[in-house]
């Protein structure tokens, strides 16, 4: 199928989706070391995750654009930026005291063109989170079981 070099199991399930009318698209058959799952890579021979390369330059030039002290900011921005944190935290789940600012900051507040102060609570706690990001390789949190 798709007329490339597929493991043999794969290519058995996708015939017989085929014969069973099961439809299915090229960019889910994926196979390998290192899987990728919504911006992170999962790789199950050394039971890690990690954020993709792209996903993890993106994410630090977010934070640290945003993290300019002194400037206002649309509330719909800083909700941007704490579901963008949030989504990370899959990856970096000891990080999350590093948005208590952030939180703080919108809690209560409905009108999303509202424009808030990027104070120096806020900067500090995004660049903390940026630091540990930055020297982080992603969480071990895959455990294996052995059968007997």
């Amino acid at each position: 199928p798709y007329s490339k070099s597929l493991p043999k199991p794969l290519v058995a399930i996708l015939h017989l989706w085929d014969s069973l009318g099961i439809p299915h698209e090229e960019k889910k058959q994926v196979f390998g070391s290192v899987l990728p799952v919504i911006g992170f890579e999962v790789d199950p021979n050394l039971m890690r995750v990690q954020m993709t390369l792209e996903s993890h330059e993106h994410l630090l030039d977010q934070v640290r654009s945003f993290a300019d002290q002194g400037t206002r900011r649309l509330l719909r921005d800083f909700q941007r930026l704490a579901g963008y944190l949030n989504w990370a935290l899959n990856v970096y789940p000891m990080l999350r005291p590093g948005l208590s600012a952030l939180y703080a900051k919108t809690a209560g507040k409905n009108h999303i063109g509202a424009l808030l102060w990027v104070n120096r609570d806020l900067v500090c706690e995004l660049l903390w989170f940026t630091s540990h990001i930055e020297t982080s390789d992603g969480v071990f949190f895959l455990s294996s079981v052995s059968w007997d």
